[in-house]
């Protein structure tokens, strides 16, 4: 009897090299794009670096020493107060901005250097080559890659974010509802940057030259955040207050008045008839005894206030970000839909 031999390892060597090739493409992808990874990462500590050195240099000063300190020149602890906070203020404001920003340019670059550019350059042939990877293989690992590298990013900006906007909180002109401080403040920042991402990669995907492909792509994110902000009193129910009409001015509804806190979000004020027809306030300011002569001519009986107190910032940003990340997963699909038809 004879038996053949074969080289231990011969069997497993196709699939064993197979896998190899495979897994050289999320490596590549890496090396590829290293330079932005690394650009982020410092652009986020910056970030971490400001908000929080401010914070910190604020908190050195305790409100008892200066409020015992008084006022007035010979204070220089109130003085040095004063300037931290001011800068405290300054870049908390600043960081607003910053953060409706960063889904645009996370987008910018999806389109153009993570997507567009590699097509224009047949960067994405050489790589489907060298790694045996199909073009849907290849759009998966650059997706998956860049999500886990922007929701990481993006949740360390909303951590940072919310830990230096704790201590003012709802105050005028940061957090609360301003846009920038509604969208930092919580999850709904993460589903922009995923959003800004899926759009760049899908215009990239569908266009295939660099600078249209970023135009597109940060028109669209930008699009996405102007609707999903004008629609956002309409994501969760209001609360309501409702007052007699009448014309002295003191019966008039006011902040403070039945659960309408000062730093809620007013969605409306409108006057209601007998008949329950709404009439907007500022079409009743003419006529010589303005308010009360429109109301009383108008059948008016009582006064409606539509508002979000703060306590549904939370659950307004849970239904924002299910439907950003709803508007994600089509821009995702719609770019594995154009690559599949554009490639064998």
């Amino acid at each position: 009897m004879t038996a053949t031999l074969t080289p231990a390892g011969r069997a497993d060597a196709p699939a064993s090299a197979g896998r190899d090739r495979r897994a050289a493409l999320p490596r590549a992808v890496l090396r590829l794009h290293r330079t932005a990874l690394v650009v982020g990462a410092v652009l986020v500590g910056l970030f971490t670096l400001l908000l929080l050195g401010s914070l910190l240099w604020r908190s050195a000063y305790s409100p008892a020493e200066v409020a015992a300190c008084g006022t007035g020149s010979g204070c220089p602890g109130l003085n040095a107060y004063e300037t931290a906070h001011t800068v405290y203020w300054s870049l908390l404001n600043q960081s607003q901005n910053v953060l409706l920003l960063v889904p645009l340019v996370i987008a910018a670059y999806a389109a153009g250097p993570l997507t567009a550019r590699e097509r224009e350059l047949g960067t994405h042939h050489l790589l489907w080559t060298q790694s045996a990877a199909s073009p849907a293989r290849w759009l998966r690992s650059t997706l998956a890659l860049g999500s886990v590298a922007v929701s990481v990013g993006a949740v360390l900006l909303v951590m940072v974010y919310r830990t230096a906007l704790a201590p003012v909180d709802g105050a005028w002109g940061v957090g609360g509802w301003v846009p920038g401080g509604y969208v930092g403040s919580g999850p709904v920042l993460v589903a922009y940057c995923l959003l800004g991402l899926a759009f760049g990669v899908c215009t990239g995907t569908l266009i295939g030259r660099a600078l249209p492909a970023v135009f597109a792509g940060v028109v669209g994110t930008g699009l996405a955040l102007v609707g999903t902000g004008t629609a956002r009193p309409w994501l969760w129910p209001v609360s309501t207050l409702a007052t007699p009409f009448t014309g002295d001015r003191a019966t008039w509804p006011a902040p403070g008045d039945g659960g309408w806190e000062a730093d809620a979000y007013v969605r409306g004020v409108w006057l209601v008839t007998r008949e329950g027809a709404r009439i907007d306030p500022e079409s009743c300011h003419s006529g010589p005894r303005g308010m009360e002569e429109c109301g009383v001519r108008a059948g008016v009986e009582s006064w409606l206030v539509e508002f979000h107190p703060l306590s549904h910032r939370l659950p307004l940003q849970l239904v924002e970000t299910g439907l950003v990340l709803l508007l994600a997963v089509l821009a995702v699909g719609a770019a594995f839909l154009v690559l599949r038809r554009r490639t064998p």
